[in-house]
């Protein structure tokens, strides 16, 4: 017979910092600049919210290259998933310093949007941040027209 390795899957609570401010971007992207590790490479992150789009935790999903990080759902919402989530904002840094949307952004955004419809888990924004600003596809109304 032959023998199969089975990988044990468990969430970590406990350590939570109170946030109150993460109810818009900016409060998103305070909380995520001081979780990210570094601004050298670029790195996904998810902050995961129950059904009052209250955190409940965060995932640093990927960690890519000086100017690309790969998005896949199955990354993103296996945590979500494990956590309860109901929603969630991607987030990513752009060490360029420059928070601007690309197509790939778009693409990756559409991608997580329909997952996520999926599951039932509401992606409610996509955000780039740098060390000194952001992008908010919610707040700048990108968000419903990226994912038509």
């Amino acid at each position: 017979m032959e023998s199969i390795n089975i990988r044990e899957v468990n969430v970590q609570y406990g350590n939570s910092k109170n946030y109150d401010s993460i109810t818009r971007a900016s409060g998103v992207v305070e909380f995520l600049r001081s979780v990210a590790p570094n601004n050298s490479q670029e790195h996904l992150i998810a902050l995961y919210l129950d059904g009052a789009h209250a955190p409940i935790g965060y995932s640093i999903v990927h960690t890519g290259t000086a100017n690309a990080c790969p998005i896949h759902p199955r990354e993103v919402f296996q945590r979500a998933v494990l956590l309860g989530a109901c929603a969630l904002v991607l987030a990513h840094n752009h060490p360029s310093g420059k928070p601007v949307a690309s197509r790939e952004d778009d693409k990756a955004t559409k991608e997580i949007m329909a997952a996520g419809r999926v599951l039932g888990i509401k992606l409610l924004d996509h955000v780039i941040f740098t060390d000194s600003e952001y992008y908010s596809y919610q707040e700048t109304n990108k968000l419903e027209e990226v994912c038509r």
